[in-house]
């Protein structure tokens, strides 16, 4: 039976996210610190991990993407999965307390700010929004309750006083199942790329991401992490529209290895279905045109 990694406990948006990842037969199972998921298919004994790697309001799960970039190259995205996300309000039953401090994982803290700082709350960072529940339960603390998803709190024996607990409605984490094999192209995919610039030579960087867009190819993410070797220098995560095997995308990549750069292939793998399209339409360029007109109006000729 094939094995399937991902960051436990169960009740967590991660879990939600690696049962719509699962392939038929495999088998989840629930680690307890995202180096373990990460070292779990690194090291052959899942076939599959799946991870947390950004968030819409919050940005990107820099730890995660460390623990990616530092992988064996074998190791890439297959798939991604886009979870909306919303917080339940866990707390112990019969607990009538006013309510003091909840706990969360650092990113569902991040996302419910407005609520926590309403009721001028204490806060408590957790490893997973179900280990908060679970926190919640055992300490038995009055006026405490965890911030977590739908499925989170009732193994413990909590009840969801609120629900739909966010920021900002638009609020999803984009999760990735982790492998060994990049899918074939399917027409609306995405590819991953580490970059290791020259650090030494003024406009490295630029010049190997002219590389894609003097093909017409959009990035849709550059991110710098640190070396975590020498102070000021960095590496870059780059994501693209494209699959490797689509031509624009294959003949970029080309113009990057021809290049003194080490280039670290992080995979080709479809975008969620339910991911909105592209917002750039045909109605770009005019509103580019009257937003340029609005600038041009607070300025003296």
């Amino acid at each position: 039976m094939a094995d399937l990694a991902f960051l436990g406990p169960e009740g967590t948006f991660t879990h939600r996210a690696a049962i719509d990842l699962a392939r038929d037969g495999e088998r989840l199972v629930a680690l307890d610190h995202a180096d373990e998921v990460i070292a779990a298919i690194a090291g052959g004994t899942a076939d599959g991990a799946v991870i947390a790697f950004e968030n819409s309001l919050d940005g990107p799960v820099a730890a995660n993407l460390d623990l990616l970039i530092a992988t064996d190259e074998d190791v890439v995205i297959v798939s991604e999965r886009v979870i909306p996300v919303a917080f339940d309000l866990w707390r112990l039953p019969g607990d009538d307390a006013p309510l003091t401090g909840v706990i969360s994982h650092p990113v569902g803290l991040a996302q419910c700010q407005t609520f926590i700082r309403g009721q001028d709350l204490a806060t408590r960072g957790a490893s997973s929004n179900a280990a908060a529940c679970r926190d919640v339960a055992e300490e038995a603390r009055p006026g405490w309750a965890a911030l977590a998803g739908p499925d989170a709190g009732e193994q413990f024996g909590l009840v969801a006083t609120e629900r739909g607990i966010r920021d900002d409605e638009r609020a999803a984490t984009r999760f990735l199942r982790l492998g060994h094999r990049s899918p074939g192209p399917t027409g609306r995919d995405r590819s991953a790329f580490v970059l290791f610039p020259a650090q030494d030579r003024a406009g490295s960087l630029v010049s190997l991401l002219q590389e894609f867009s003097g093909r017409g190819v959009n990035m849709t993410a550059i991110k710098s992490r640190p070396t975590k070797e020498l102070l000021g220098e960095y590496v870059f995560f780059v994501e693209v529209e494209g699959h490797l095997h689509d031509a624009r995308v294959r003949d970029a990549t080309l113009g990057l290895l021809s290049r003194s750069v080490d280039v670290r292939f992080l995979g080709s793998y479809p975008e969620d279905p339910t991911r909105p399209e592209s917002r750039r339409g045909q109605d770009d360029d005019a509103d580019e045109q009257r937003r340029l007109a609005a600038m041009l109006a607070r300025t003296e000729r």
